[in-house]
């Protein structure tokens, strides 16, 4: 019997050694909670960088993302000569407004933008106006304001802060930042 019991140690630990030395069985380490956290991290921002980076290149160049005749790429360049329109149009007043400083108190109070783009829940509520903002400021060199949807009683309009004093939402913010770095930098 202890040369059985010898025999099947002896076995067992043949069989062992085979399997310690064969490819792929190396021992695994568990990894902590924080690097199963940062891995997680990284590849969520690894996929927000791919979509947001392919998002933007439509906006960016709508007919040569989506092709000479596409009605999207139609639809997202008139957007976008919209909102170039109601820029121009935002700082015109101001620059009239500038200009006859009398100090007689006569002024514009308040500069409300009405735009067929207020209608589109994409851009008011759906988070895609942010690729339009992107467009306006890098692309068309218009920074000086970044424009923004408000609402009241259900009808949105469209408004203007100076740049400076413009704090985007956190994700709208995340976007803005990816755009930069994935395409003006």
């Amino acid at each position: 019997m202890a040369n059985t019991l010898s025999q099947a140690v002896s076995s067992f630990s043949q069989k062992f050694s085979r399997f310690r030395k064969s490819p792929g069985a190396e021992r695994t380490v568990p990894q902590s909670e924080n690097e199963v956290i940062q891995r997680q991290l990284r590849e969520r921002i690894q996929r927000l960088t791919a979509s947001v980076a392919a998002t933007y290149r439509i906006y960016k160049s709508p007919f040569e993302a989506l092709g000479k005749n596409s009605d999207r790429a139609a639809g997202i360049d008139r957007d976008e000569q919209q909102l170039l329109k109601a820029y121009n149009l935002y700082k015109s007043v101001l620059d009239i407004q500038k200009e006859d400083e009398e100090g007689d108190g006569t002024f514009i109070s308040r500069v409300e933008i009405a735009t067929p783009l207020k209608d589109k829940a994409g851009y008011t509520s759906g988070g895609q106006f942010i690729y339009l903002v992107c467009w306006l400021h890098f692309e068309q060199g218009m920074s000086e304001f970044i424009p923004f949807f408000t609402e009241k009683d259900g009808a949105y309009s469209l408004a203007f802060a100076r740049n400076e004093n413009f704090e985007f939402e956190e994700h709208d913010k995340e976007i803005f930042e990816i755009i930069r770095q994935e395409f003006y930098s």
